[in-house]
């Protein structure tokens, strides 16, 4: 504000009773965030269903929320995806849209919970919307190459969370080394199907760098060192 601004600001004030502030309703992800943290708990402590029953009106509250909107929508994880988003939008020369990131986190919950249940088809048409609305997110990357493994289609499972391990690292800062050691074990599964284990070995290697603690990489080192041992010739 310049100084003649902020004079004439201060001017006004004078001149008239200040008037109370007027308060900011709450947006639609501050509205849900109570019950989003309620699905999560859900999920963690397995009561799936749960999870669903929480997550139908909330999912049904941004579909309302969207229904005229028609531009193209992606969910703003952050700043930095938010600004890749809009780029590509530009690029392909249509209007686009960022939400805040509650929309998505709604049907991840969800997806997750139906994989929980079983129900994989319904989990798997989730993830593929999520990868349209938030296309460089790794999470939703390796959940689908995840859903991918139950189809024991290794080569796509290893190019799915390859493309994860890419897009983590865009992740922001906080999230980013849980991003990329869950592409890592991905890609590591696909690679010890594939037995390419020299390979696999590295990206559990790569999970450890980023988490000397990462049960599930050393348990998969062990799992490699074990079937190279079978492997081996035996020699009278």
């Amino acid at each position: 504000m310049s100084l003649l601004s902020s004079i004439a600001a201060l001017l006004l004030a004078v001149q008239a009773a200040p008037a109370p502030p007027v308060a900011k309703p709450p947006s639609l992800d501050e509205r849900m965030t109570p019950q989003l943290q309620a699905a999560a708990r859900s999920v963690r402590v397995h009561q799936p269903q749960a999870a669903i029953d929480i997550l139908t009106p909330v999912l049904a509250t941004y579909d309302a929320d969207h229904a005229n909107e028609t531009r193209r929508i992606y969910c703003g994880m952050s700043v930095q995806e938010t600004l890749l988003y809009l780029t590509m939008a530009a690029r392909d020369k249509v209007a686009a849209v960022a939400v805040p990131p509650g929309y998505c986190t709604a049907l991840y919950l969800k997806g997750y919970a139906l994989v929980d249940l079983g129900r994989v088809v319904e989990a798997k048409a989730i993830y593929e919307r999520l990868l349209v609305l938030a296309p460089m997110y790794a999470q939703y990357q390796t959940e689908y190459g995840q859903l991918i493994r139950l189809e024991k289609d290794w080569p796509r499972m290893l190019a799915i969370c390859t493309k994860a391990g890419e897009a983590a690292g865009i992740a922001d800062p906080a999230i980013r080394p849980i991003q990329q050691g869950a592409a890592l074990r991905c890609q590591g599964y696909a690679l010890v199907e594939l037995h390419r284990y020299d390979e696999a070995e590295k990206r559990y290697r790569d999970a450890l760098a980023l988490n000397a603690n990462d049960a599930v990489a050393q348990h998969e080192l062990g799992y490699i060192t074990q079937q190279r041992a079978e492997a081996k010739p035996v020699t009278d």
